[in-house]
């Protein structure tokens, strides 16, 4: 997350939408130095030399030596020597004055101490007060920043003075780039690691220090100096570098010439920090909020927790409050937010959502988590949301978890786990309750080398699971399991052996009949082995490296009769590469299939010797049967009879290395269709280019519980140059199937060079008879804030490979969007 500025008012005579940022996104956590233990280093502080000027005749100049070094006059035509530091140096094409009192250079006048240089038609500098008085062309020139205006006098050590009608440009270098970080082809250094510059001019300027300066009557703008197409404008206004705050008395922020907002008093960070304050306002439309406005303040508690505040008014629902916290520590972290909307107009009630995440490590081998989400109603995200991800959930997690890891190759975990389901009262589909887990206790382990060169895993559970309508139980399991890895540089081969034992203690509901104790043992036996052969191949004069990797994985588990037992939470598998080598079709610990069986698949891969980048992958694979599958999921669901189960291809490419294809096929050899199949390109030449098609397809199954619903979807993304510096972004996705848009995006941006234009449209299908509409509009000036609604993290969830046009930051591994 990027540092946003803060704002803090105190009245607004129009209104005050400017800031850094959109507020859905808080500045970032950055843990010091010092609260890791570690002390920061200090840099030396510099030592201030004496001064003293001597005259000289015309085009000379007067070398400030310290004391007992006598001067030199230095030829017109020769470039100034260095001069130590401390020292001053006097060039003009006059130079005059008094022993250790004055110097007055005139003509081309120029004064320099260390990396502070003053230039004028005329210069007068007083060695007891350590004064410049200058007049006529005046320019001050200090390290990375210039000023210049017809006058000026200041003290040179001190940086102190009055600069008269200056025009003046102020810049400070730019900070490191993040670990990890990595640019796209044609992408610019991010805006974060260039140089923060800014300029503008004013009646007076008041300096008060090497860092800080008092504008009156000034203005400040990012932009082009001969094309300032926003500026701040205020009576006053004060930048201090030292502290990186700005502050405006009086300010008025103009665009265009036109003015967009009063600001009373302001003050703004100069730099990427956080501070207290009143984040940037936010404001859209949508159809199930109206007119939405928000207005976040910001509290910057300490550098490693802050809080947020929010109030968002809707014009259709009324005043909502949020709060969200955050905390981050090296042993633990977290984030909470509550929601409130003490009215709503529309539903006629109050409605809240809230959520807790902790996570910490208490040391020792021991660490915990605490996930805690609710709402008030069901429908809670599809009116109050505008992301696709939230108006889509069905279940809201409540659980904490306790696990301690012993030795490095065993962990014990400890969970209490139960559910929010949120079934949406306006549509007909029915939501499944899941069962709640008071308590679950897991103990795992893998240990290699036990003897003989054998690996040792353990998988063991115990889980009471409790359900208001349906049978409850508890579920002991214990899955011990010996392998014997034997590998070498070209093949692989390893036999494993385990024992899965199963008990159930029940609870049955008065319509069901059974036992309630059952036990289940069942041997489970697998050899899986693989080859690889390489060879050197060339492809359009390149050298690549082809790789040819056939790999046989053989199951044997017996028929245990398994339909009295419960069903707590057990389903299908995703029928895929990964599942067709796995031991068991179903998930969960209530269903174990009966297995005798052989999985084929075959691999080719073309590899860039020089990076070991994979240019192309192809895949087949399939499993053959020996025997019936005769264990169902329920009574519901019919079981396997055929000896073939679905063919399996994929194949994905790397072109020139611009474009990405990328598709995956499953047919059934046994009905002669297709069950599923995908594909899909993504063309990208460079950052902020991305142009994107994909379709998938899934057969619809019978309607029976637990089959998995069909569809046929078509989804194009995209985000490219128009004209000039418009860009264009969008998505559509569409249900072909049932003949509904799934999500819609729309927008138009422009890069001004020190502004950006943005206005998305955004669609969203929340149920089967609902949609939600959202429209984002922000306008956003480089360096100093943005009004508007920034539709910024909406593109980067729906579009692949989106970009912000006027930064090239992108995301580095291990980045946290939550931190």
């Amino acid at each position: 997350m990027k540092p946003r500025t803060q704002l803090r008012f105190l009245s607004i005579a129009l209104f005050a939408l400017w800031g850094r940022a959109g507020a859905e996104v808080l500045p970032p956590f950055v843990v010091p130095s010092a609260l890791l233990g570690r002390a920061p280093s200090a840099a030396p502080a510099p030592v201030a030399r004496p001064a003293s000027a001597t005259p000289a005749p015309a085009r000379a100049a007067a070398g400030v030596r310290p004391a007992g070094k006598a001067a030199r006059p230095v030829s017109a035509a020769a470039p100034p020597e260095p001069a130590p530091p401390g020292s001053t140096r006097i060039v003009a094409a006059k130079v005059s004055g008094r022993q250790d009192v004055d110097a007055i250079a005139e003509g081309s006048a120029e004064l320099i101490r260390d990396n502070t240089r003053f230039l004028g038609d005329k210069l007068h500098y007083f060695e007891q007060t350590d004064e410049v008085d200058a007049t006529g062309n005046v320019q001050v020139i200090r390290g990375t920043d210039t000023m210049s205006g017809p006058h000026a006098r200041m003290k040179v050590g001190e940086q102190v003075g009055v600069f008269d009608s200056p025009s003046y440009v102020i810049s400070r270098p730019p900070r490191p780039a993040p670990p990890g970080q990595y640019l796209l082809p044609n992408q610019s250094v991010p805006r974060s690691q260039q140089p923060l510059t800014g300029h503008g001019s004013a009646d007076s300027l008041v300096l008060e220090g090497e860092n800080q300066f008092r504008f009156l009557n000034g203005t400040w703008t990012s932009c082009k100096p001969d094309q300032p197409d926003w500026y701040l404008r205020a009576n006053e206004l004060e930048l201090d570098y030292d502290r990186e705050i700005g502050e405006a008395k009086g300010g008025t922020l103009v665009f265009k010439g036109l003015p967009l907002g009063y600001l009373p008093w302001a003050d703004f960070p100069l730099a990427d920090q956080r501070r207290s304050g009143v984040l940037s306002p936010t404001f859209g439309t949508s159809n199930k909020a109206g007119i939405d406005l928000s207005i976040p303040y910001y509290f910057n508690l300490a550098p490693n927790y802050d809080d947020t505040l929010t109030v968002r008014y809707m014009g259709l629902r009324g005043v909502q409050l949020r709060n969200e916290a955050r905390y981050i520590t090296p042993q633990y972290k977290g984030i909470t937010y509550l929601e409130y909307l003490p009215n709503d107009q529309v539903e006629q009630r109050s409605r809240y959502a809230g959520s807790v995440r902790h996570s910490q490590d208490f040391g020792s081998g021991w660490s915990g988590n605490i996930d805690f989400a609710g709402v008030s109603d069901p429908r809670y995200f599809i009116d109050l949301s505008t992301r696709l991800a939230l108006t889509s959930q069905v279940n809201l997690p409540r659980q904490g978890a306790i696990a301690y890891s012993g030795g490095g190759w065993w962990t014990a975990t400890g969970m209490l786990q139960s559910f929010q389901t949120l079934q949406d009262p306006k549509t007909n589909v029915k939501v499944g309750e899941p069962y709640k887990r008071l308590p679950q206790l897991t103990l795992t382990a893998n240990r290699p080398e036990v003897f003989g060169g054998t690996t040792f895993q353990l998988a063991s559970e115990f889980v009471d699971f409790s359900h208001p309508t349906l049978t409850e139980g508890r579920r002991l399991s214990f899955y011990p399991q010996l392998s014997l890895p034997l590998q070498t540089s070209a093949f692989y081969i390893t036999p494993k052996v385990g024992l899965h034992a199963t008990r159930y203690d029940l609870t049955r509901r008065s319509d069901t009949v059974g036992d309630e104790t059952l036990t289940r043992v069942l041997p489970i036996v697998s050899v899986d082995s693989g080859v690889t052969f390489e060879r050197d191949t060339n492809f359009a004069g390149k050298d690549y490296i082809q790789t040819l990797e056939p790999r046989v994985y053989y199951l044997y588990v017996p028929y245990r009769d398994q339909s009295k037992y419960p069903n707590f939470d057990s389903g299908f598998y995703d029928f895929n590469f990964a599942q067709i080598f796995a031991e068991n079709v179903y998930t969960g610990g209530d269903r174990i299939s009966n297995a005798n069986q052989v999985t084929t698949a075959l691999q080719t891969r073309i590899i860039d010797p020089d990076t070991g980048a994979e240019k192309i992958r192809a895949a087949i694979g399939q499993r053959y049967y020996l025997v019936d599958q005769r264990v169902a999921l329920n009574s519901y669901t019919p079981v396997r009879t055929s000896k073939e189960a679905d063919f399996l291809a994929a194949f994905s490419a790397t072109f020139a290395p611009k474009t990405q294809f990328d598709t995956a096929w499953q047919y059934n050899p046994r009905d002669n269709w297709t069950e599923r199949f995908n594909v899909g390109v993504r063309f990208q030449p460079a950052y902020a280019q991305s142009l994107g098609v994909s379709w998938r397809y899934r057969r619809n199954y019978s309607t029976v519980p637990g089959s998995p619903d069909g569809f046929r979807d078509l989804d194009i993304t995209g985000q490219w140059p128009l004209i000039g510096n418009w860009h264009g972004v969008g998505r559509y996705n569409r249900n072909l199937r049932d003949h509904r848009l799934t999500q819609g995006i729309a927008g138009l941006e422009y890069n001004g060079g020190c502004w950006v234009f943005r206005s998305v449209i955004q669609h969203i299908t929340t149920s089967t008879n609902d949609v939600s509409r959202s429209f984002f509009f922000q306008l956003e000036f480089s360096g100093a804030g943005s009004i508007g609604s920034s539709p910024l993290n909406m593109l980067k969830r729906s579009v692949p490979g989106y970009g912000k046009i006027n930064d090239g930051s992108t995301p580095f591994v291990g980045q946290d969007d939550d931190f």
